[in-house]
């Protein structure tokens, strides 16, 4: 199927949610472990004799190792901290798809919690690699992270409080689009923070699951997959749907439905789809259908160095901003993605920075690509398919984006910055003509 072909498709069906991606589960192998109901953790967890919580599995099983959960709900946290490998992951699922409940009661959040919640029902901890989950039905979420990733962002955060844009663009692939360094940003981190043991989760997949409570959380964890998930019904003080940040790259996020985030007191950014940022770079986030979000809610979103990040072919409706490319985000591609019902911004770029006279490394939008993104519905007359407060060498093109605002201090410095609209170097109209050349 042709990408515009794929666009159409996708602007005609915004209100028909993700397909569930099943993975077929019957066959077995002779090593794989077996967890049942009816089982006790002191079996030796083969089909005759199952243990009887998944957290027994888990300690037991080695690369390679299927765990397969039979019918019923269990209860308890799920720490991982052993690792597969790439040619012989582990995988943990349901021996029939559907029939399996994880559940866990997290520690409770406030609204005005500003912070991912980190109890959740399974955790891939200390750098954990190449673990598969699949479908199941997980109540309170998963949580994703590199060893040390706490350090990592603490180094970040400190120099993007000093607005140092310059020392921390020096990480490997982050100062210039270079994916094939993306190897060497754990070494580096090890060497600015003085932390040996810095390490990413490499390699984990989330697929096909129905979550509740809590979503999916990621922290320096790169090169896996999040893909065929059901995300709602989360409280407010948890966080987005899906949470990507402190350098997870190179991560494909796809086919994912997600809904029903509660308004936070805190900030816009806890109650997002998916987010995107504190330098995660080099992302692939597309075919995601993001709708039903109350108050402040945002569909997809980049923040914080989020860069390189490749955004296509999403669905978003009923949100206030469809798609928002906020502090410093260098080189995203926003391209074929689709937002009806917003009611404030279709999409936005670097809003806060209006106030600026002049577009900051630091903070502002710097050469993002949009292209052939539909933008359609606003709610009520002051909602505008387009807001940017700051952008330098962004490229919008062949975009249906019937109403636009551009921030006064921008329209000065719009050609100068090497901004441009539809191949023009001159400032758009603010009701600029639909122009679907190339798409």
């Amino acid at each position: 199927m042709s990408r515009s072909t794929r666009a159409l498709t996708a602007a005609v069906a915004l209100t028909t949610a993700a397909a569930p991606f099943v993975l077929t589960t019957t066959a077995h192998a002779a090593g794989d472990l077996f967890v049942a109901t009816t089982g006790l953790d002191s079996n030796s967890g083969a089909a005759t004799s199952p243990l009887r919580t998944v957290q027994a599995a888990v300690n037991k099983a080695t690369p390679g190792t299927t765990i397969r959960i039979m019918p019923g709900s269990y209860y308890g946290n799920v720490k991982i901290k052993t690792s597969g490998t790439a040619s012989a992951p582990i995988r943990i699922t349901a021996q029939t798809p559907g029939t399996v409940t994880l559940t866990y009661n997290s520690r409770p959040e406030t609204c005005s919690n500003s912070q991912p919640a980190g109890d959740r029902t399974i955790t891939i901890g200390g750098g954990a690699d190449y673990w598969q989950i699949d479908n199941l039905k997980i109540h309170n979420g998963i949580y994703i992270s590199g060893q040390k990733a706490n350090s990592a962002y603490s180094w970040l955060t400190n120099l993007v409080n000093k607005l140092d844009w310059s020392t921390r663009r020096k990480v490997p692939g982050h100062g210039a689009y270079n994916p094939s360094a993306l190897g060497g940003v754990v070494p580096h981190l090890r060497k600015v923070t003085g932390v040996a043991d810095i390490n990413a989760a490499e390699g984990n997949k989330i697929i096909g699951n129905t979550m509740t409570g809590r979503g999916i959380y990621g922290a320096l964890a790169s090169n896996g997959t999040i893909s065929g998930n059901t995300i709602s019904k989360i409280p407010c003080g948890i966080g987005p749907g899906i949470w990507m940040m402190t350098f997870s790259n190179n991560n494909k996020v796809f086919g994912n439905d997600i809904s029903d985030i509660a308004i936070s007191h805190a900030a816009h950014y806890m109650q997002e789809g998916i987010r995107v940022g504190s330098a995660a770079d080099y992302n692939e986030i597309y075919d995601n259908y993001v709708h039903d979000l109350p108050g402040d809610g945002r569909g997809i979103n980049t923040d914080v160095d989020g860069s390189w990040n490749h955004i296509h072919h999403n669905r978003v409706a009923n949100v206030a901003i469809g798609y928002n490319d906020q502090m410093s985000g260098w080189g995203n591609r926003w391209e074929y993605n689709t937002v009806t019902n917003y009611r404030v911004y279709g999409m936005g770029f670097r809003l806060m920075d209006a106030r600026l006279a002049q577009p900051s490394k630091a903070s502002s939008s710097n050469g993002s690509i949009v292209r052939c993104n539909n933008i359609v519905g606003p709610v009520g007359d002051r909602a505008k398919a387009l807001g940017v407060g700051a952008m330098m060498n962004g490229k919008f093109q062949s975009n249906n984006m019937p109403l636009i605002w551009i921030s006064k201090n921008m329209q000065t410095y719009w050609s100068a910055q090497g901004n441009t609209w539809n191949g023009s170097s001159a400032l758009p109209s603010k009701t600029p003509t639909l122009s679907s050349a190339g798409c």
